[in-house]
């Protein structure tokens, strides 16, 4: 009975085999499944064989299988990381062919879906995926075979280039766990060439049977033996995507943009118009999604800055937007009021209900405005963010700051300490320390879970009008009226650099990324780059008065700096002043006239944001100024202006 039980399992596995056209060859003799994987796995005997074993097409079976591979490639360290990642793709393939004949087209496209963009950064992949696709759709599952790619795939192997090493490794991973569909699919599919040379390869380059021994009549990866040259022949067999001549023309390419002056980054400018409230100052998040305003009315306005998206890839969208809709114009949630629904917005009604029911029945304004946060008692002079966008810090001149959260527009602490209105706020980029300075002449540090102040700093004459924290979060920069810029320990609250230079008051302070340099600018629109470690000048953008030495050029400010920032590299210095003029200027080493070496601020590029260069009054007649500057963690620039039109 046993034996009649066995012959019918032998002749379904055979009919099985018959039917998707391979080849058999019974074990010799009684081997576990992971053994009879390990033994062929770089030079099986027979090129395209099926070992019996009992390994399930079960779909949750293979993804698990694959979603445990990659995530132990990614853990892996380099360069076994980036050579194993050549085996992804083959087995990717495969392994939904394998689905598509097993479970069935929907398994199969589940994981296709779920794995398959990883693979889109090369051209050669996305090509493969896409023809196999294309034929999975085309062909049914029991007719798969009769499509001439996946004949081509069956037929041939991918090859891929390991070090011994990374190879020792694999296998000791394949022995180590349960993994026989990867083991049967790499013992059949993949060819793997042992190469210690450490050149390493762009990813797995398919062959076909009869490239080996001549020019293959159809490659997979799109190549035709009547379109593909001996020279590109050979760059595809060695993993390259171009020949050397094309790569030696790239290299020549990014030689010449190293040596060319770096390019400024992009500009965005928002305008609030009709501040009849008074609007004192403006802020936008790192990530350049958020807009806070204070107003002199002890109200913070809060938008958001990111666009709608409506049906984005599911469906025909029926958006339509004002006169001005679809020529270069960029929807702001701001704009929401100008978009017609489709008629399918029950949905986001429903959701903002929920959210206001979790925020306690408060209702957030529409056309694009979250928030009106209303707590202060008197103008608010500064706000910042944290480090995650969830929370929001204030300071006013009723001498007090107050922490908003951004979730239910709620205050959900109050600071004291400053006997005199506040003028400015800063969060540390390591820490939850935070700075203020304030009309009293101090420098205070707090922790956001304590009411109090933890330190204060005293040393300025007059009033403090900005502050900034160090790349590290271990000191403090200050600028006060008393015309002079202060480094504080934030450790001990002691004075570790006195900066003199500047004949007005000192209006913005930053720290370059890189904790070297410090930029100053004053009331009086110039501009000056401090060596910290020296403590001397580096550079200066000064007025046409002012201009003196090698290293000084004329400042195109002529009204107080409101803003400075820098790039991530700490090469490109951008300031801007209140009457909307924003400069970005490279800071780059020369030879002084001494023969020394020296720097200099070299304008790469200047926009006018708002008003004009006559005090800020704009062609309307009304007044226009420039409030915020910043860089966003995308690498863009973003300007806050006020237009008060006369009504």
């Amino acid at each position: 009975m046993k034996k009649v039980k066995t012959e019918k399992i032998m002749a379904n596995v055979n009919e099985y085999l018959k039917r998707r056209n391979l080849e058999s060859q019974p074990s010799g003799g009684t081997i576990s499944e992971q053994q009879a994987g390990v033994l062929g796995l770089v030079s099986p005997s027979t090129p395209n064989s099926f070992t019996f074993s009992t390994t399930s097409t079960h779909h949750s079976h293979i993804d698990h299988q694959y979603v445990r591979l990659k995530s132990w490639m990614m853990e892996a360290s380099e360069p076994c990381r980036s050579e194993l990642s050549q085996v992804l793709f083959p087995l990717f393939i495969h392994l939904y062919l394998e689905l598509v004949a097993g479970t069935g087209r929907q398994a199969a496209k589940k994981f296709f879906v779920k794995h398959y963009q990883v693979f889109l950064v090369n051209r050669d992949y996305e090509n493969t995926l896409s023809q196999v696709l294309n034929a999975a759709n085309i062909n049914a599952s029991g007719d798969m075979n009769s499509s001439p790619i996946i004949q081509n795939l069956k037929s041939g192997k991918y090859l891929v280039r390991l070090s011994e090493l990374t190879l020792n490794y694999f296998l000791r991973y394949l022995k180590a766990t349960e993994n026989p569909i990867l083991l049967q699919i790499f013992n059949t599919y993949i060819e793997v060439e042992v190469d210690d040379s450490g050149a390493g390869s762009s990813g797995a380059v398919f062959r076909s049977p009869e490239l080996n021994s001549a020019l293959s009549n159809a490659l997979v990866n799109g190549h035709t033996p009547e379109s593909m040259s001996s020279d590109s022949a050979i760059a595809t067999a060695d993993g390259l995507d171009c020949t050397q001549e094309e790569l030696q023309k790239v290299k020549d390419v990014m030689a010449r943009i190293r040596l060319a002056h770096p390019a400024p980054p992009s500009l965005c400018v928002y305008t609030v118009s009709n501040a009849y409230n008074g609007l004192s100052c403006a802020s936008v998040n790192a990530e350049g999604k958020l807009l806070s305003c204070g107003f002199e009315d002890s109200v913070i306005k809060l938008w958001k800055l990111t666009p709608p998206v409506h049906n984005v890839g599911f469906r025909k969208a029926t958006t339509v937007v004002g006169p001005r809709g679809g020529i270069s114009h960029t929807l702001l949630a701001c704009d929401n009021s100008r978009i017609e629904d489709d008629g399918d917005g029950r949905e986001e009604e429903e959701e903002e209900m929920m959210a206001d029911s979790r925020n306690g029945g408060r209702r957030r304004n529409r056309g694009g405005e979250l928030f009106a946060l209303r707590g202060h008692r008197g103008p608010v002079l500064d706000t910042a963010y944290t480090h995650d966008s969830t929370h929001l810090l204030s300071v006013s001149e009723d001498t007090t700051m107050r922490l908003w959260n951004l979730e239910s527009g709620q205050a959900v602490a109050l600071y004291r300490g400053h006997n005199y209105p506040v003028w400015c706020v800063a969060v540390a980029p390591l820490t939850m320390y935070v700075a203020t300075g304030s009309y009293d002449s101090t420098v205070k540090i707090w922790a956001t879970d304590c009411t109090y102040p933890l330190r204060t700093m005293a040393g300025h004459t007059q009033a403090v009008d900005c502050v900034a924290f160090h790349p590290n979060g271990t000191y403090v920069a200050s600028g006060s009226c008393d015309r002079t810029v202060r480094l504080w320990q934030i450790t001990d609250g002691d004075a570790a650099r006195i900066l003199l230079h500047h004949k007005s008051a000192i209006s913005a302070v930053a720290f370059a990324p890189n904790g070297k340099y410090l930029a100053s600018g004053s009331d009086d629109g110039a501009v000056v780059v401090w060596d910290l470690a020296g403590g001397r000048v580096m550079a200066e953008l000064s007025t046409g008065n002012q201009a003196g030495n090698g290293n000084t050029e004329i400042s195109p400010h002529v009204d107080s700096i409101v803003g400075l920032c820098w790039s991530a590299d700490s090469a490109l210095l951008v300031s801007a002043s209140s009457d909307g003029c924003v400069r970005t200027s490279h800071l780059g080493q020369t030879h002084a006239g001494d023969g020394g070496p020296g720097w200099e601020l070299n304008e790469v590029c200047q926009v006018q944001c708002s008003g004009s260069t006559n005090g800020g009054m704009g062609s309307n007649g009304g007044g226009g100024q420039l409030l915020h500057t910043s860089l966003t963690a995308h690498n863009y620039l973003t300007a806050v202006t006020t237009v008060d039109v006369e009504r």
